[in-house]
C-alpha cells in the first residue's frame, strides 16, 4: 500500500510538472506576441501616412497569438464599411453634377434620392463604429499594447468614419439647397426663360430671390469641395 501511495505521489507530482511547464511555456510566449503585434501596429498603420488597414499575412496572424482577435476588430470594420458602405458611396458620387437650372428642376427627384442615401449612408456608418466599439471595449490589453492599439483604432476606425460622416452632412447641406432652390425654380417656371446654362426672368424680385438661392448653392458647393478634399488626404496622406 505504501508503494502504491509513494506511485500516486510521484505520478502526480509529475502531471503538476508537465502542467506547469505547459504554463510556462505559454506565458512565455505572449509578451514575443505582444511585442510583434505593437511593432506591427505602430510601423503599418500608426506611423504610416494616410489610411492603411493591412491584411495579415498566416505567419504575421500566428507571431501575434491571440492578438490577432484585436487586430480583428479594426479589419471586420473595414470588411463591414466595405460592403455596407464604400459601394453606395462610391455610386452616390458617380452621379452626373447638375449644372444648369433646367437639369435641377428636371431631376430634382434624384437629388431628393442622393440626399435620403446619404442619411442613410451616415447611420449605417454610426452602426458600424458603435459594433466595433463594443468589441474594442472588451478587449483586455496590457498597459504597454493599449496606447499603440487606441493610436491605430483611431487611424483606422475612429477618424475614417468620423471624416466619411462630416462630408455627408455637408453634402446634404448642399443637396437640401438644391431641393429648395429646385422648388423655387418650379413655383416661378412661368418667369423662367431657359437657354443653356442661361436663364432669363423678368421679374426683378423673382431675379433677386434667385441670385439669393444660387449664392447659396454655390456656397454650399464649395463646403463639399473642402470636405471632399479633406477627406481624400485623410485617405492618401497628403
Amino acid at each position: 500500500m505504501q508503494a502504491a501511495t509513494s506511485f500516486s505521489q510521484r505520478a502526480l507530482m509529475w502531471a503538476l510538472g508537465g502542467m506547469l511547464a505547459l504554463g510556462i511555456a505559454g506565458c512565455g510566449a505572449e509578451p514575443k506576441e505582444r511585442a510583434a503585434f505593437i511593432a506591427f501596429l505602430q510601423a503599418r498603420i500608426v506611423d504610416k501616412p494616410g489610411l492603411h488597414v493591412p491584411i495579415l499575412t498566416r505567419q504575421e496572424e500566428k507571431s501575434f497569438g491571440d492578438y490577432a482577435k484585436h487586430f480583428a476588430v479594426i479589419t471586420d470594420y473595414n470588411k463591414s464599411m466595405d460592403a455596407k458602405v464604400q459601394q453606395p458611396l462610391r455610386d452616390m458620387m458617380s452621379k452626373n453634377m447638375l449644372i444648369t437650372m433646367s437639369e435641377l428642376v428636371a431631376r430634382r427627384a434624384d437629388v431628393v434620392a442622393l440626399h435620403k442615401t446619404s442619411a442613410q449612408l451616415r447611420a449605417l456608418i454610426d452602426t458600424e463604429q458603435a459594433a466595433a466599439g463594443s468589441r474594442r471595449v472588451a478587449l483586455k490589453q496590457p498597459d504597454d499594447l493599449k496606447p499603440v492599439f487606441d493610436k491605430a483604432y483611431a487611424r483606422a476606425v475612429t477618424d475614417p468614419g468620423n471624416n466619411f460622416k462630416e462630408f455627408l452632412v455637408v453634402m446634404e447641406g448642399m443637396l437640401t439647397s438644391a431641393e429648395k432652390m429646385a422648388d423655387f425654380l418650379d413655383t416661378h417656371k412661368d418667369q423662367f426663360k431657359f437657354s443653356g446654362v442661361m436663364a432669363q426672368i423678368d421679374d426683378p424680385k423673382v431675379l433677386d430671390e434667385a441670385n439669393v438661392r444660387m449664392k447659396e448653392l454655390n456656397a454650399k458647393s464649395a463646403e463639399v469641395a473642402r470636405a471632399d478634399r479633406k477627406l481624400l488626404s485623410m485617405i492618401s496622406g497628403h
